[in-house]
């Protein structure tokens, strides 16, 4: 008996379930896109010149001096190496009451624990209104730090300290007076914050300092995110397990999926 040839309708369809649960996986892969406001991957390819691209929002950052660029968490990453090195941002959004997210991959050395360091801050000054997240003085542990008006403030610290030479995830929320820093995509502090305007919308915004031309940070960045709302316990784990924005986790996936949808049964 000669073998049954296979339905060509039953071989296509099947291709576009296998690929339709690739897509599924990829989609789970991404990035929380809700709320995200500006997204800088920091790799080489999202950096012309001195412009880095935020591939989200368009408010491109402009770096200052010369970070290094290494290989990053995911993609390629910015070291810095003390001031003046650092990311120049424009206004990103004014947060005021608001809750929001910063979000980062960070890698800080052991010897890199000297005085205050930061990651990301929405403030040039030290004069009210602002939300910076960074190191603790001569120290790994993480910094939480708001500010309303009349320099009524709350900062506090992990337990833990991440100078430890290796790259780490860190978000930290603020809704209402209620902070949190997750590392690696656990919760390791709640604590109190400051519930009025935190700022957001009155000056420029700086990675890797503390916007005054000091604290800047001696170590490495890669995925810088910012969102405004707080991410919950689950979009935090899926952005710890994230490759970015793109949707190709085959490789090839969206040209295959574009040959899928030009297929003729397929309609």
């Amino acid at each position: 008996m000669k073998p049954k040839r296979l339905n060509r309708r039953a071989i296509q369809t099947g291709f576009i379930l296998l690929c339709t649960f690739i897509l599924i996986i990829g989609v789970k892969a991404q990035v929380v896109t809700d709320g995200l406001v500006s997204y800088y991957t920091l790799d080489n390819k999202d950096i012309a010149g001195d412009t880095v691209k935020d591939i989200v929002g368009g408010m491109d950052g402009t770096i200052i001096n010369q970070p290094k660029s290494i290989k990053g968490h995911l993609g390629d990453a910015l070291d810095f190496g003390g001031k003046p090195d650092c990311v120049q941002l424009p206004s990103i959004f004014k947060i005021g009451k608001n809750p929001a997210s910063y979000e980062a991959w960070f890698l800080k050395r052991p010897d890199s624990r000297i005085s205050w360091q930061y990651l990301l801050v929405n403030k040039i000054n030290f004069f009210d209104h602002f939300f910076r997240l960074g190191f603790n003085e001569n120290s790994g542990q993480l910094r939480l730090y708001t500010e309303q008006a009349n320099n009524v403030r709350k900062a506090w610290i992990t337990d833990e300290g991440y100078a430890d030479g290796k790259w780490h995830h860190v978000v930290a929320t603020r809704t209402g007076a209620k902070g949190a820093i997750y590392v690696d995509g656990v919760l390791v502090k709640e604590e109190e914050t400051m519930a009025g305007d935190i700022g957001g919308g009155e000056t420029d915004w700086y990675i890797a300092q503390d916007g005054n031309n000091n604290g800047y940070l001696i170590g490495a960045m890669d995925e810088v995110r910012i969102y405004k709302k707080a991410l919950t316990p689950e979009e935090i784990k899926q952005n710890f397990k994230s490759q970015g924005l793109a949707v190709q986790p085959a490789g090839k996936l969206s040209l295959t999926w574009g040959r899928i949808k030009a297929a003729p049964t397929y309609r």
